[in-house]
């Protein structure tokens, strides 16, 4: 009992020891000077900003630093000119446009350059679908990966002593086993386009142990499970069986133990190479779009620049006006004080226009990849066209539905969906395997061994193939009611039949686009006869109201009333001008010719490797010498010739060029007077 007591004693003692600290808290400590305690954080969550190297964010960010000031009304900065023909802007936007910019996005929450740069459209996203290893996204080489051979190795060494309690083996009781055991393992496996499988593997299994009943005490050799030099073949006979179903849904064997409903039949070389034709279509149409955004701001800009030159104009005579009413003293204070209120109405629309033409200049800058302000301003130098364009629309028609990007990329993916369906109905059907294998074992005393005793060397009982087995036969393995195969055939029959009907709207739809742009060219053909026509009956009556006032036989009024006319004639002729040139980029675009309009080709940039263009040109070579026959047959079968996504070269009209007159030259006709083809052609 006291020796109990103690014990418990000895427990309590450190337990209210380490209850007394708790309830004391710290104890407080004295430093000779004030602790810096900058370095440790208040929280532990916060909104951070990533460190990086100072040389790699001065060499990334170098053109946004070094942008100057943004021009503005206050603001003007240098004013140098730089003239920019369309083509020259195109080129430059092109040429900086490694990550493709969107003109709409701009100022948008949901501007996806901001806030989701990973699907921001670049020059990059075709070799990322070419380099992809996403299942379901997997590019050609990661595809074509499943065929690459697969070395493996290991080996392991390991011991034992234990007390033997009966007589065992050889061994009295009370005796030591003492054992010593190694595992060599290597195999060398590889699927082949049909989806058979061959697999070749060397093994060791090595025994030492003090048994007297061994015919050594150390011996090398290889068992049933693991043979010394074994060769096994596996070939699909049924489901998932054939180069076909090999090149659409990737091999069946060695994937998830042939478990293919985890990831479909979407992984195979063909799904793979079908996938980067639909980034390439893609890219495509991101290209397409820059291009017509900015030739849409070029005219805009072109635009802005004429309606300020217009008000500077206007503001200019309004002045002249106002000095020649101020100084008539026959014209009564209300004239004069109307002149004035004129001038200034003209001067805040003159700073208006000033200020839109730096905006304008700004947006043409972001698009094709300037930045803000480097000293220079910009001013197209083409003129709008201003000869008739009249397409055929059957032409036209045929044009678009040829050519444009969407339905390309639909046609891809339907051929996609055709080809899964293809190797799903081929896995409705039950696993039907061919198993074949030849193996031969070794069994000796040394490895290497140079003895002309039985069984001494290893590797000598190897090569006289003594010990060798082999076996063939079949495996069947079915799920009964083949749900899973049979769900996954339905739902790409319906993806299948919902792509298709998507192509027929598509088609319809393109149809109707290509019909507004025509109506859309028509009527800015139609706005821009009017609008040439009341400019020049504006500036008639500018002409005739000022006679008038000069002479007395009017009042300001009207003079002033009909200048402000004539600079609002002038302003709607020039825009209907810019609205024909962009109805006809328009006209263009809906076609599905803008690049080729604008003179603009897609192409892959050289490989670097030099050995690629050399086998290439060996292989053209042999070709050209060699014999086509007719016993000849590619295996598979290509869905594509050479060239098929070039669309056909139609006889369709040529887009005029810039005239080289004045834009002033009086093409246009007054409403009495038809215009006739050979009138209005100035191609």
């Amino acid at each position: 009992m006291p020796r109990r007591v103690s014990l418990a004693r000895l427990l309590i003692v450190p337990l209210l020891l380490a209850l007394g600290g708790c309830l004391s808290g710290p104890r407080e400590l004295k430093y000779l000077d004030d602790a810096d305690l900058a370095h440790y954080r208040d929280v532990a969550t916060r909104i951070v900003d990533l460190t990086e190297d100072d040389a790699t964010r001065n060499e990334r960010s170098r053109r946004a630093e070094m942008a100057a000031e943004p021009r503005r009304l206050s603001q003007p900065g240098e004013q140098e000119i730089w003239d920019l023909t369309l083509q020259e802007t195109m080129k430059l936007g092109l040429k900086n446009s490694e990550i493709i910019r969107e003109s709409g996005t701009f100022l948008s929450p949901n501007n996806r350059l901001l806030a989701n740069p990973e699907f921001t459209a670049s020059v990059f996203n075709p070799a990322i679908q070419e380099t992809n290893v996403q299942f379901g996204q997997r590019g050609v080489d990661a595809a074509s990966a499943d065929f690459d051979a697969t070395f493996s190795s290991s080996m392991t060494w390991g011991g034992s002593q234990s007390i033997n309690r009966t007589n065992n083996l050889g061994l009295s009781p009370g005796s030591t086993l003492d054992e010593d055991t190694g595992r060599f393992r290597a195999s060398l496996s590889k699927i082949t386009g049909a989806g058979t499988q061959f697999s070749l593997s060397h093994n060791w299994d090595y025994s030492q142990s003090n048994l007297p009943t061994n015919l050594f005490p150390s011996s090398f050799f290889g068992t049933s499970q693991a043979p010394t030099v074994g060769l096994q073949m596996r070939h699909p006979l049924w489901a998932g069986s054939g180069t076909e179903y090999t090149r659409i849904a990737g091999p069946r064997l060695g994937r998830f133990g042939g478990a293919t409903s985890i990831v479909g039949v979407n992984q195979g070389v063909m799904i793979s190479r079908i996938n980067n034709d639909i980034s390439l279509n893609d890219f495509e149409a991101a290209i397409r779009n820059l291009v017509k955004d900015i030739e849409d701001l070029y005219w805009d800009l072109h635009l802005s620049y004429r309606v300020y030159h217009t008000q500077k104009v206007a503001l200019d005579s309004a002045e002249q006006t106002w000095r020649m009413v101020q100084g008539d003293p026959r014209r009564p204070a209300a004239e004069k004080a109307q002149s004035r209120d004129n001038y200034f109405e003209i001067k805040g629309r003159t700073e208006g226009a000033r200020s839109d033409l730096y905006s304008a200049e700004s947006r043409l800058r972001r698009l094709v990849g300037l930045s803000v302000n480097d000293g220079r301003i910009i001013r197209p130098s083409d003129e709008p066209i201003t000869a008739r364009y009249s397409p055929d629309w059957k032409g036209s028609l045929v044009d678009a539905l040829t050519r444009r990007v969407e339905l390309r990329r639909q046609k891809w993916a339907i051929k996609s969906l055709q080809f899964q369906l293809t190797a799903a109905g081929s896995l409705t059907r039950p696993q039907f395997d061919v198993v074949a294998g030849y193996n031969v074992n070794g069994y000796g005393d040394d490895l290497l061994g140079q003895s002309n005793r039985p069984n001494r060397s290893a590797y000598g009982t190897l090569a006289d193939g003594n010990f060798s087995s082999w076996e063939a036969g079949l495996q069947f393995s079915m799920p009964l009611g083949m749900r899973t195969a049979r769900a996954q055939v339905r739902n790409l029959e319906l993806r299948l039949a919902k792509a298709r009907k998507a192509l027929d709207e598509q088609e319809i739809e393109i149809s109707h686009e290509l019909a507004a742009a025509f109506q859309a060219l028509d009527r800015a053909w139609a706005t821009a006869q009017i609008g040439f026509n009341r400019r020049k009956a504006a500036s008639e009556s500018v002409r005739a109201y000022q006679a008038e006032y000069e002479n007395g036989r009017t009042s300001a009024d009207l003079l002033l009333r009909a200048q402000v006319s004539l600079a609002q004639a002038e302003i709607a002729y020039v825009s209907s001008l810019v609205d024909y040139n962009k109805a006809i980029a328009e006209l263009e675009y809906r076609k599905g010719t803008s690049l080729t309009h604008n003179n603009v080709h897609l192409a892959e940039g050289p490989w670097n490797d030099q050995a690629a263009y050399r086998d290439a040109l060996r292989r053209a070579e042999s070709r050209s010498h060699g014999s086509r026959s007719k016993l000849l047959h590619a295996e598979p079968e290509p869905i594509v010739e050479p060239f098929e996504q070039e669309a056909p070269a139609q006889q369709a009209p040529e887009a005029p060029a810039a005239p080289t007159a004045p834009a002033d030259e009086a093409i246009f006709e007054t409403p009495g007077e038809p215009v006739t083809d050979s009138q209005s052609a100035r191609d």
